[in-house]
């Protein structure tokens, strides 16, 4: 099988005992994509204290800075070289073997933008590897310029296994950013979903995986995801199983009232455990409720709880 590196699109909103969020989030984590690096350049003294706050087995990747991939949209301009300069700099830095280059969805690649993301990769170090994800081309083959261009500096084609998304160019790398099957990042994975991504990976011919979560809740996800990786077994999402699982997603954010089809379009993606221990997402729940209007969690768990009871009498007088 091959080597998985498991993580989250950085760690600022990681939260643990220590309140030192890197060190905290590399005691569940042995990978990062550091994404600060998109928005701005930190200091070496502050990229270098990372590296002292993590193991030495802690592998970083990190992402391109936006005057590369946005402003200068690949093009090798003053400011992109600059700016890839510093981001080469950073993943010196932290040991990192990849970077990240995120275009924008309106760019397509064609033939100018391949021969600059060449231009760019020149000044790169062979050690460190392209990964690019080029979002205006999510589905089907890449333009040929690309593709070739990719091949010749050893790049990696960066997918979304949770969108059903296959490398188009062959690598003994696998990355896979994992967004889930919102249009944005608003979803959490059910154990089923999970499952399917680790499967698609071992279907690949590679040496090592690297799985980086980014939905709202990447750290659950991965670590959910590390734990099956690691002894085949699912962990819980929630405390509560059931209908009072329901409760227990719905009170950070619920706004009363809400109607069936609301809490499908607004809450359907978050995932609860049943009482078998399966996790899955509240929609699978929630379309089984009477079409209605909602005052509260209450009402909610209230008439779940019925439907749950009439569906145990039914399998009972089945038995």
């Amino acid at each position: 099988m091959a080597e998985a590196w498991i993580g989250a699109g950085g760690w600022g909103y990681f939260r643990g005992p220590s309140g030192r969020p890197l060190e905290d989030y590399a005691r569940a984590f042995r990978f990062a994509e550091a994404n600060v690096t998109f928005y701005r350049h930190p200091s070496l003294t502050t990229v270098r204290r990372w590296r002292r706050s993590v193991p030495r087995g802690f592998r970083f990747a990190v992402k391109v800075h936006q005057a590369v991939t946005h402003r200068a949209r690949l093009r090798p301009t003053s400011e992109a070289m600059a700016a890839l300069d510093r981001d080469i700099a950073i993943a010196i830095a932290l040991g990192s073997e990849v970077l990240v280059f995120q275009t924008p969805a309106d760019l397509k690649l064609e033939r100018d933008e391949a021969k600059g993301l060449r231009d760019l990769a020149s000044s790169i170090p062979p050690r460190i590897r392209v990964a690019l994800e080029p979002r205006a081309h999510r589905s089907g083959v890449l333009p040929s310029p690309l593709a070739n261009t990719l091949r010749d500096i050893g790049g990696i084609d960066v997918i979304d296994l949770s969108r059903g998304e296959t490398p188009r160019v062959s690598s003994d790398v696998l990355y896979t950013r994992l967004f889930g099957a919102s249009n944005g990042n608003v979803w959490e994975f059910s154990d089923a979903e999970l499952r399917a991504i680790g499967d698609a990976a071992d279907r690949q011919d590679v040496d090592r995986v690297i799985f980086t979560f980014h939905g709202v809740k990447m750290y659950k996800d991965a670590a959910r995801f590390h734990a099956f990786r690691a002894t085949g077994e699912f962990p819980r999402a929630t405390r509560a199983a059931g209908p009072e699982a329901v409760r227990e997603v719905l009170a950070p954010d619920a706004r009363w009232p809400m109607a069936r089809n609301d809490l499908l379009r607004d809450h359907g993606w978050k995932v609860v455990t049943l009482p078998d221990g399966r996790n899955v997402h509240t929609t699978d729940l929630f379309r089984e409720l009477p079409d209605t209007r909602y005052s509260s969690a209450d009402q909610v768990v209230r008439s779940l709880g019925k439907g749950t009871s009439k569906r145990n009498m039914t399998e009972q007088s089945k038995l």
